[in-house]
């Protein structure tokens, strides 16, 4: 069976989600075979079996029978040109149409219909189609596609749509064009979309790449959005994918950037992980998220794995806890947070403290603000706090204003108490 080109199956996503069986526009790409749609539709999972039968829905004949009409009403728009395929209101019989007519539609047309496209009313809203046209000339023809876009001042969207196709195909060449061209503004989107596009089919590529970039804002919104294309393959491939880039200054800002999805995955061996990352700063910022997702499924685990962290990362995993233990149990939290000692580093876990449990128990955030180290936050904690306490009790949060008197800040006192 033929392949079908890349734009079309990157588009297969749209569709999946829309619930529709969008044909590809060739007739071989939906011919029957092993593992094909139709072998899939005749027998589907159990579960859905059942609702099926029950709900008398048509037949797996009857199905085959509005695809071959689906598929020559798409032949039929694709026939009467762009207009004729943009002139429903269906998005699936647009994509459709649009896909049978990519598949006919000489390389040196893509231009005219994609400026027409563009002066159509509510181009801006036709974003899958626009995405599509973008894909398929890019596929067969990269180097115009770009020059267009460079001769009608494209943006950023249509720069990266068409370096990512490319990428995807000849990540060399398109990546080694993308490194010499120039771009507007902090970022270089040709850059930004050849990387994407390099990812999407080789993480490895996509990270010998990165690494021989400038550490600039163009690598950093990179590695952003390579993340994905990372984590996506599991945990121990995301951790040496990590683990395995040489440059020290990229490893840790791929380790700030991916710490979270790391513990997503494994919250348990992303703590192992963080404990052993050399760079003080980045086991630090790493540890909150850590911490803030283990947290979120297994507070005791996460709390034990805080108690055993060395002073200088504690203080900042501390926060993950605090945050979701103020929110369950306002006072063992307290408890917790206290025991820890006096470090003038724990402030961000008291702040955090402070204000999620003041949504529960508003008495023991006010109780905790005297932990706060520094004296100028202290103070503004007492005014913001007890402030929204009289807001929604003041009867409440007058008198124990009144019983803490001589521990509160005279300014404070002064003003709540007048």
């Amino acid at each position: 069976m033929k392949k079908p080109p890349f734009w079309t199956w990157n588009v297969l996503g749209v569709a999946l989600a829309l619930g529709a069986g969008i044909l590809i526009g060739r007739s071989s790409s939906t011919s029957g075979g092993d593992g094909s749609v139709e072998n899939d539709a005749a027998n589907p999972p159990p579960r859905l079996r059942a609702g099926v039968e029950a709900s008398g829905a048509a037949s797996p004949g009857s199905r085959d029978a509005r695809r071959a009409g689906g598929a020559d009403d798409a032949a039929a728009r694709a026939e009467g040109g762009l207009a004729g395929v943009m002139d429903s209101n269906s998005r699936i019989q647009r994509i459709q149409g649009l896909l049978a007519m990519l598949d006919r539609l000489p390389t040196e047309e893509f231009a005219s219909v994609y400026a027409e496209m563009m002066a159509m009313p509510g181009a801006d809203l036709r974003g899958t189609e626009r995405s599509l046209i973008l894909q398929a000339w890019a596929e067969r023809d990269p180097a115009s596609a770009i020059a267009y876009i460079q001769e009608n001042n494209g943006d950023d969207y249509e720069r990266e749509t068409v370096l990512g196709t490319w990428a995807a195909i000849d990540p060399q060449g398109a990546m080694a064009w993308a490194m010499t061209a120039s771009d507007e503004g902090q970022v270089n989107n040709w850059v930004l979309g050849a990387l994407r596009g390099v990812a999407d089919g080789d993480p490895e590529l996509a990270k010998t790449f990165l690494a021989s970039m400038e550490g600039n804002e163009t690598r950093r919104r990179a590695l952003r959005e390579m993340q994905r294309y990372v984590t996506r393959y599991g945990y121990d491939y995301a951790e040496n994918w990590i683990s395995t880039i040489e440059d020290p200054g990229l490893r840790n800002e791929a380790s700030r950037r991916m710490g979270d999805e790391l513990a997503e995955l494994d919250p348990a061996r992303a703590a192992v992980w963080n404990s052993g990352i050399e760079d003080r700063d980045t086991r630090r910022d790493v540890s909150e998220e850590v911490a803030d997702r283990w947290a979120r499924t297994d507070l005791n685990q996460a709390v034990e794995w805080v108690n055993s962290l060395p002073a200088d990362t504690q203080s900042e995993a501390a926060e993950g806890v605090a945050r979701h233990w103020a929110r369950q149990d306002p006072a063992a939290a307290g408890q917790w947070l206290a025991g820890l000692g006096n470090n003038p580093d724990l402030d961000g876990a008291r702040r955090i403290y402070i204000e999620e449990s003041f949504r529960y128990n508003p008495q023991a955030s006010l109780e905790f603000v005297s932990q706060i180290s520094d004296e100028r936050a202290r103070t503004g904690y007492y005014f913001r706090y007890l402030g929204g306490w009289m807001r929604e009790d003041r009867d409440a949060a007058r008198q124990w204003a009144e019983a803490n008197a001589a521990s509160l800040p005279a300014p404070v006192v002064e003003r709540m108490l007048r």
